[in-house]
């Protein structure tokens, strides 16, 4: 216990500030047809890197967008969907209408640099 607090205090007296991530909804369940639109928040970090990334079930993560700027977002693999970034840390997927095959589990993530799970 007093190890994390000595981390904690330490992280205050250098000036590291805390970074979170923010998917939203954290949960969606939707029929095949309807649209979808899934949002990430990054707060407490300036211009981070932002990805979204599409994991079918029993595969490995695919990226699907990544944007390294605000109105910047460069397709990797956008099948049945759009992506955009409305303001710093904001990253917005979307589609018009679902497939079944767009099933999955879909995960936003960011880093300082630019790095892709392929």
């Amino acid at each position: 216990m007093s190890c994390c607090l000595l981390a904690l205090l330490l992280g205050t007296f250098l000036g590291v500030s805390a970074q979170t991530i923010h998917q939203w909804p954290p949960v969606k369940v939707q029929l095949v047809g309807s649209p979808l639109s899934l949002e990430c928040i990054v707060e407490g970090e300036s211009n981070p890197y932002l990805y979204w990334y599409r994991q079918a079930e029993g595969g490995p993560p695919q990226l699907l967008f990544h944007s390294l700027n605000i109105g910047q977002v460069d397709p990797e693999a956008p099948r049945n969907f759009t992506a955009s970034r409305p303001q710093d840390g904001q990253f917005i997927l979307s589609s018009q209408k679902l497939l079944l095959s767009d099933s999955g589990f879909y995960l936003c993530a960011w880093s300082l640099t630019l790095s892709r799970v392929r």
